[in-house]
């Protein structure tokens, strides 16, 4: 992380990315993986020249997925129909949809959930079967926006007059759900200070993301995405534990 940051005070450097494995600590599901591949992307500018870049990423790697292994997808999924209404689509953005849009358009109570059980300060967040309902309802890609701000990283910036509610995130809903997730960052110091109040964050953990900020106040945004969950919308697959190249399991042993 502070490589990938610190390139940022390169003059004239637009951005920086990595694909590199992330770790987590919840447990592995048919969606989740506690350990996965992720590329990761910082780069200066707002959420909406975020969204462009990761747009343009997704089309040049379907486009690549398409012509290098078209037959192996076909094979696995059974179509290649997802990917070319895909790029299609990507031509122009994609829908936006805000999480209060979202919510009023959701079929039943099992759409959502609280982000932390029993708080409902925390805010709101859309289930997998709500996810899959958005996705459905769009055709296929559709971005996820203006999350609950307590329920998102507090590094993300405020939406203008949310009064401190609203979150720069986006999530990009394909496949299983979440493929990427996208967000504006906080670009002085002081803002920083105010959202780690805000969610009741000591600043001792980030006193260098602080001290970043105050060399040089920069705008930027950033995303990342699982390629597991890629992949599994590629080859229209259910089950995200069967995309690992070797299986890192928690509490489980894996020879490689």
């Amino acid at each position: 992380m502070s490589g990938k940051t610190m390139n940022m005070f390169h003059d004239g450097l637009p951005g920086a990315y990595y694909v590199s494995p992330s770790f987590r600590g919840e447990d592995p599901d048919a969606t989740h993986l506690n350990q996965f591949y992720h590329v990761e992307c910082e780069l200066l500018g707002d959420m909406n020249i975020a969204i462009s870049i990761a747009e343009g990423y997704v089309a040049h790697l379907t486009q690549a997925m398409l012509k290098e292994h078209s037959n192996i997808i076909l094979n696995t999924a059974g179509t290649l129909s997802h990917a070319q209404e895909l790029l299609k689509n990507l031509e122009k953005t994609l829908p936006r949809v805000t999480l209060d849009q979202a919510i009023h358009i959701m079929p039943s109570s099992d759409c959502l959930e609280w982000v932390q059980e029993g708080q409902p300060q925390f805010g709101r967040k859309l289930t997998r079967k709500g996810e899959k309902v958005l996705i459905e309802k769009y055709g296929g890609g559709v971005w996820l926006t203006e999350m609950d701000h307590l329920g998102v990283p507090f590094y993300q910036a405020y939406t203008e007059g949310s009064g401190r509610s609203k979150a720069k995130a986006a999530d990009l809903l394909l496949g299983l759900g979440e493929t990427i997730g996208l967000g504006e960052r906080h670009s002085t110091p002081e803002m920083v200070r105010e959202a780690l109040q805000h969610h009741a964050v000591s600043e001792d953990s980030y006193k260098w993301y602080i001290n970043m900020r105050q060399v040089i106040p920069l705008l930027t945004s950033g995303w990342g995405m699982g390629t597991e969950r890629y992949l599994c919308w590629l080859l229209q697959h259910k089950d995200v534990r069967d995309m690992q190249i070797i299986p890192r399991m928690k509490a489980k042993k894996f020879m490689p």
